[in-house]
């Protein structure tokens, strides 16, 4: 256990408040004056969500909050990390930590490089490159007529010959379909009724 004057980062919420510094490595957040941060807010559940310290990296998992747990606007599910650049909401509150990520250095490095790779692949490919819709390949494409053909022949439905055959549950009904009953009809039955 840490002594408790290290702090492993700092919980600060996002728009104003009090930043709270976070000294262990298990927090349990919610209503509830148990919780080792609470809430006073109507919409936050009694343990709402817990913070951990895992290798290094914050993360944060809902415990069956009625109003939920989000990171970057996406409700959990399942416990995610969180990095000092994002954002989570608890019920709504949003918040985000302060602290050093840590890792090795090498896989710390090569995720910088990663991201920054990804970038400038996006930054210089349109939609449309990246679809395959466009590319300077060197292939043959084949040539468009430079003017449509002057008559186009089609047989006429009469003429052409159609393989399917119509179902049965198409055919026409054998009996015929009784009329609907006319204004006549219900003049009849009116006159009937007040005989």
């Amino acid at each position: 256990m840490r002594p408790r004057s290290e702090v492993l980062g700092i919980l600060q919420p996002v728009g104003g408040g009090d930043p709270v510094p976070l000294y262990k490595n298990e927090i349990i957040v919610g209503r509830r004056p148990s919780c080792d941060i609470r809430l006073d807010f109507e919409n936050v559940s009694g343990k709402h969500c817990m913070l951990r310290l895992l290798n290094g990296v914050w993360n944060i998992k809902d415990l069956g909050s009625t109003n939920g747990t989000t990171v970057n606007g996406a409700r959990l599910t399942t416990e995610q990390s969180v990095m000092p650049d994002e954002q989570f909401g608890i019920a709504g509150h949003m918040f985000t930590i302060e602290y050093d990520p840590a890792g090795p250095e090498a896989f710390l490095h090569a995720h910088k490089e990663l991201d920054e790779e990804v970038v400038q692949e996006r930054a210089k490919h349109s939609l449309i490159d990246l679809a395959g819709l466009d590319t300077d390949d060197a292939r043959i494409k084949p040539k468009r007529p430079k003017k449509a053909p002057t008559v186009i022949e089609r047989l006429s439905a009469d003429e052409a010959e159609f393989d399917d055959a119509v179902p049965e549950h198409f055919a026409a009904p054998k009996k015929p379909v009784a009329k609907p009953p006319s204004d006549d009809d219900f003049f009849k039955l009116i006159e009937e009724d007040v005989k």
